[in-house]
């Protein structure tokens, strides 16, 4: 069987690794794989309900913001598809999720680059270079890109009633449940919260009896999209980020939530005046909440369903809700890909268990010099918010193209900013400076 070798390997296509092998396709320097277990490309199937919307412009897709020119660009995938015309026709500023997984597989299944239906099983460093196991195949690589996603996160104490009637938001779109008749309540209050929630009050999955919105934030809030607050998702603010105090970088994150992590204004509006004409022009008796500033604190279940216990943020009050189903909106978690495990020890891990990245987005590890392991979508906690969005991912892709060829592929030199963030000289930001005693 012969090994087929590369440049660079890419573990996982989903689309920051996708962007990867689309921007390093047009480049013969930089031989590149990419490799995924899946038969066909998917992106949050579960997730692809029919009114969902993204949060980003379609300009910021897999290559445009550094090659514009890249056959594999959302406008000629429009010219591919034969509706550039009706698509310039309808307006949109923003598409939906189902569209632009649409452009996702399209460019995935038309770069000769990418192999699906390749279950990586191991990964081992033999000294010069890795050598990655599939089920059929063996390569060898100098560099790896892990671009493995994230694992849906559940509520330890949800954990043991995970089934057709209490599950992860991930799962909605693949499940398809019947909800007739059923009482239901969402946990989580961001963009997924929100297109549940639209989705039930429409009768997606049948005429819901009962729906209980339950957020620990506290208010149904806003995704931060002003355009100061998208000089956050800028080459020189995350250059900047990548030097402050650890301390510092974690605070900001927190702070910054809503600049990723709320719920665009359109649906928000959406989902207002549903429930305006619901309540206030239809006169229907009561049959959904809202309920912000509560915690999930306990789940229990028996024959008449479950039994959820909430915990009010500002009284500390504790109340009950009952429902027949539970649908977690409770995000994801980032964790080191089992196929790594050969490599585990050698690979030191921060406070959040995962791997410390450099600015280049390559692990620190005692081979680093040579033989490089890039990891896309593990770095928030180093690069900051901008890091786990799409914004920034062509900029990120490039960056690390042109770090594994070692030559200047793509210009990405910064441009003048519309803001100074006083963040251009690394040496003075290590540390916060001391308080003064009082």
């Amino acid at each position: 069987m012969n090994t087929q070798t590369v440049d660079l390997l890419g573990v996982g296509i989903g689309p920051f690794n996708l962007s990867i092998a689309a921007l390093a396709s047009t480049k013969p320097d930089l031989s590149t794989l990419f490799l995924e277990r899946k038969k066909a490309f998917a992106w949050h199937p579960g997730l692809l309900l029919n009114d969902a919307k993204m949060q980003t412009s379609y300009l910021k897709d897999l290559v445009t913001g550094i090659d514009p020119t890249n056959p594999y660009s959302f406008l000629n995938y429009l010219v591919e598809q034969q509706k550039l015309y009706p698509f310039i026709a309808s307006g949109q500023s923003v598409i939906s999720r189902i569209e632009f997984s649409h452009y996702l597989s399209w460019a995935a299944h038309s770069l000769n680059n990418t192999r699906f239906n390749q279950d990586v099983q191991s990964v081992e460093f033999n000294g010069d270079v890795f050598t990655i196991e599939t089920s059929e195949h063996s390569y060898q690589s100098k560099h790896l890109v892990v671009g493995t996603g994230m694992q849906p996160q559940v509520p330890t104490f949800c954990e043991p009633h995970i089934s057709n009637t209490c599950f992860h938001a991930s799962e909605l779109g693949l499940r398809k449940p019947n909800l007739t008749g059923k009482r239901v309540a969402i946990i989580g209050g961001g963009q997924t919260g929100a297109d549940v929630f639209q989705h039930l009050f429409d009768k997606t999955f049948g005429e819901v009896a009962d729906i209980n919105w339950i957020s620990r934030r506290s208010n149904i809030e806003a995704l931060d999209e002003s355009c100061f607050t998208d000089q956050y998702f800028m080459p020189d603010y995350v250059d900047g980020f990548y030097h402050l105090a650890q301390t510092t970088k974690n605070s900001e994150v927190s702070r910054q939530k809503l600049t990723s992590d709320g719920i665009t204004n359109d649906c928000l509006q959406g989902i207002y005046q549903r429930l305006y004409h619901d309540r206030y022009v239809l006169n229907n008796p009561s049959w959904w909440s809202i309920q912000p500033n509560r915690t999930l604190i306990s789940l229990a279940h028996n024959e008449n369903g479950y039994k959820l216990h909430l915990e009010h943020g500002l009284t500390h009050d504790n109340t009950q809700i009952n429902a027949d189903v539970v649908i977690l909106c409770t995000g994801y978690r980032r964790a080191l890909p089992s196929c790594l495990s050969k490599l585990a020890s050698q690979i030191p891990l921060n406070s959040q268990g995962l791997p410390e990245l450099c600015p280049d987005f390559s692990v620190k590890w005692p081979a680093a010099n040579n033989n490089r392991i890039y990891m896309v979508n593990a770095g928030i906690h180093s690069h900051g918010i901008a890091e786990p969005q799409l914004s920034l991912a062509t900029w990120r892709a490039a960056k690390i193209i042109n770090h594994a060829s070692g030559k200047n592929l793509y210009e990405i030199d910064q441009q003048e900013a519309i803001v100074d963030w006083g963040l251009s000289s690394p040496e003075v930001l290590i540390q916060p400076k001391a308080k003064a005693a009082v």
